[in-house]
């Protein structure tokens, strides 16, 4: 059985939100919403330990964080900017869960997928953690996949 990484997900995830970009996140059990568009952005993680991190951003979370990080009016943002910021953000993660797990290992370059009830498929890989958590203008999620036996 694949060892769960929940607490560690979100406190990792906790923290580059709140010293990053000064967005303070809570954990809740309901899942988010799939109804609104959002975007997906994945790193993969190979090496002794092997699987994927993925991120899902709402629309809105998605603003808020490329206007915090980029230092810009809400307004301002655009579509490439929730875009970099996303890589951004799940390469750091990426990084942070790396230096957890089993190791040595690598991590790919990010991923990204825009649009509306994303859904992303890693193929033969199991769902390890599921974390769910909210700002105050919407939802994020953070899935770990580790590679199947």
């Amino acid at each position: 059985m694949e060892t769960t990484y929940d607490s560690v997900i979100e406190q990792i995830v906790q923290s580059i939100f709140s010293t990053m970009l000064n967005i303070n996140l809570v954990r809740v059990e309901e899942p988010a919403p799939s109804d609104h568009e959002s975007l997906l952005a994945a790193v993969q993680i190979a090496g002794q330990w092997t699987g994927s991190a993925v991120l899902a951003l709402s629309f809105d979370v998605a603003s808020e964080s490329a206007a915090a990080m980029l230092k810009l009016p809400l307004q301002e943002v655009t579509e490439a900017d929730r875009k970099d910021v996303a890589a951004e953000i799940v390469n750091i993660i990426g990084g942070n869960l790396k230096s957890v797990l089993p190791g040595p290992s690598f991590l790919s370059l990010p991923t990204i997928i825009a649009g509306q009830d994303l859904d992303l498929q890693v193929h033969h890989a199991e769902l390890i953690d599921d974390v769910v958590l909210r700002t105050e203008s919407g939802y994020l999620r953070i899935r770990l996949y580790a590679k199947g036996a």
